[in-house]
């Protein structure tokens, strides 16, 4: 390991140890604001949920206190009270029914409550009109025809309170007729021998409106000392047990308890007998937690980052004289490997002068074998072009002088002459080796001499299309490769096929590439035999590409892969090479090209 190296490594892991430490202390720091502040956060919503609830109680014991504040209607139930015992004219107490039946029924008492009541020991019900903000008076409230005093469930608490105003936990709208609302409701005894009770009643849906900073504080509004009155989580209507009372009278003021992963407090009423009960489960298990862990990570990420810069530059600092010599080694190339005069170091150590003394000879050795390694690579290259070329398969040549020699002797024609003549170029061509390659326009030149001779061979059995674009006639092609592919459908794809054969060549330019299609009609390559040639495609680009050395070619066979290698030795990465079966004629087709620079 370098000098350097070892100095980032051991300096590293200090850094690293002291950026774990300090993480873990701001993750503790971290969770101790946060735990701060849900308790915080959690004495507030308690003490909001007091206030909102104050104000409530309050409104609906103002409606009371205006009820006895008002002279007529103080009046008629006091008559009312009087008549129990006839002595009262009965005008009177026409009146007066009529008059307390009118004024509850004001603006004020309808928007502050659901519904308000005066009724007494005579049975005698007077009520407000329903109202609800935005709707107004609600319509089919059909009070009930009769009832009996003795006979509502809530009536002994008023009694017991001597005069004083308390709250009835959730129950049925006593007085409707029909529709039951759950409500509950600030009751009061009226002072006085028959003198009846006034009942102010708010419905339970409306505490949903309770306004929290935190939604997912839960809390339980308690009255009376143990009567849920409202539960955020809709499970009211119930009493606490013997031992939750008793938790609850022994839990301090805005004291914050802790018990299994969960925060609860408690604030209490000044005016009314509701103490809230606010909690908060799971704290810090959800997307907090997530939260200060995040801090946490990118604090001791930005310690150990600012760390492990300071360490490199120092690092760099103290290996200045080694960060030379590197310098100089990254920057030599094959254009310089001579080019050693920056290296000279005067009154270097004497370790650094072997150390140079030792670079530029083995620069002088590198430069000697680079040498010697581009002839070997360049004769390797040549020998192995030369080798795929020769291995043209050579049978066509023969079954041409075949056919001629038949010809001649079945017909004194002058057809002979034309076929020697199409035959003496090709061999022309193809025997010249001073070029490995030929432009398409040469090959298709060629291919027209070779397609001349296999008509001529099967006659009108055979028929072929050229239809290559001007623009890639001037592209660079190994000879002979388009007389391949075509000799390959001739003597594979139309086994079994005596007439009705078609070859097409056809030439495009795409927009990454520029390809030449040999495709026929005949019967095409079975799936394993199409399989195998891939497989060999591949051993033969394993072989040029990754490999450096000769691809292996049989003579004989498709000669799919000895136009493969070719080509790839011509085009290497860029090169275009496709085998498919054609569906819909039924036949073979090879694709040949090369890609546009930047688009391998």
């Amino acid at each position: 390991m370098k000098f350097r190296s070892r100095i980032v490594l051991a300096y590293t892991t200090v850094a690293l140890l002291v950026s774990l430490i300090l993480g873990i202390a701001v993750a503790r720091i971290s969770l101790q604001y946060e735990m701060t502040s849900q308790k915080n956060n959690l004495r507030v919503t308690a003490k909001s949920y007091v206030t909102q609830m104050d104000e409530r109680l309050s409104r609906m014991d103002a409606i009371m206190k205006y009820i006895l504040s008002d002279t007529v209607m103080l009046e008629s139930i006091t008559w009312l009270a009087e008549d129990q015992y006839g002595e009262i004219p009965n005008r009177y107490v026409l009146d007066a029914k009529s008059n307390l039946g009118t004024r509850l029924t004001t603006e004020y008492i309808m928007k502050n409550s659901y519904r308000t009541v005066f009724f007494n020991q005579s049975s005698f019900l007077a009520s407000s009109a329903t109202y609800t903000t935005g709707a107004g008076i609600l319509p089919k409230q059909r009070l009930i025809s009769e009832f009996e005093v003795e006979e509502i469930p809530y009536l002994e608490r008023a009694d017991a309170a001597d005069g004083n105003s308390v709250i009835i936990s959730s129950h049925p709208d006593y007085w409707s007729a029909n529709d039951k609302v759950p409500v509950y409701s600030m009751m009061k005894a009226l002072r006085g021998e028959g003198m009846g009770y006034l009942e102010v009643e708010n419905r339970m849906d409306s505490l949903e409106s309770l306004e929290a900073s935190d939604p997912d504080i839960e809390f339980l509004l308690i009255v009376n000392g143990g009567e849920i009155l409202y539960a955020s989580n809709g499970d009211y209507g119930t009493e606490l047990s013997e031992e939750g009372r008793e938790r609850l009278r022994d839990q301090q003021e805005n004291q914050i308890l802790t018990e299994n992963g969960s925060i609860y407090t408690k604030a209490s009423s000044s005016e009314f007998d509701l103490t809230v009960l606010a909690y908060k489960e799971n704290v810090l298990l959800g997307k907090e937690r997530g939260q200060l862990f995040s801090i946490s990570f990118a604090a001791t990420l930005a310690t150990f980052g600012i760390s492990l810069a300071m360490i490199i530059f120092w690092a760099g600092i103290l290996t200045r004289p080694i960060k030379r010599l590197q310098e100089t080694v990254e920057h030599t190339n094959i254009e310089n490997l001579q080019d050693n005069r920056h290296l000279e170091a005067a009154g270097a150590l004497d370790e650094f002068q072997e150390l140079i003394r030792s670079y530029q000879a083995m620069m002088t050795r590198l430069d000697e074998a680079l040498q010697n390694e581009k002839k070997a690579a360049k004769l390797q290259l040549q020998a192995q072009f030369d080798t795929l070329q020769a291995q043209v398969n050579p049978h066509f040549i023969y079954n041409v002088l075949n056919t001629i020699s038949s010809r001649a002797i079945l017909d004194n024609d002058e057809t002979i002459c034309e076929m020697c003549g199409s035959l003496g170029t090709m061999l022309r061509y193809s025997t010249n080796n001073k070029e490995r390659y030929a432009s398409v326009e040469k090959e298709l030149e060629y291919l027209d001499s070779y397609f001349y001779l296999l008509k001529a061979r099967h006659e009108n059995s055979l028929e072929v299309s050229i239809d290559v674009d001007r623009g890639i006639r001037r592209q660079t092609i190994p000879k002979m490769t388009l007389q391949q592919l075509v000799e390959n459908c001739v003597k594979h794809g139309f086994q079994n096929m005596d007439t009705g054969r078609h070859i097409s060549v056809t030439g495009r330019v795409l927009a990454d590439c520029w390809i030449i299609r040999v495709e026929d009609n005949g019967c095409g390559v079975l799936e394993e035999k199409l399989l195998e040639l891939q497989r060999k495609l591949e051993e033969a680009r394993k072989d040029i590409l990754e490999r450096v050395k000769p691809a292996e070619m049989e003579i004989g066979g498709m000669g799919v892969v000895n136009t493969y290698a070719r080509c790839l030795l011509l085009y290497f990465e860029d090169c275009v090479f496709e085998m498919e079966n054609v569906p819909d004629s039924g036949g073979f087709a090879v694709t040949v090209g090369q890609r546009k620079p930047g688009n391998t």
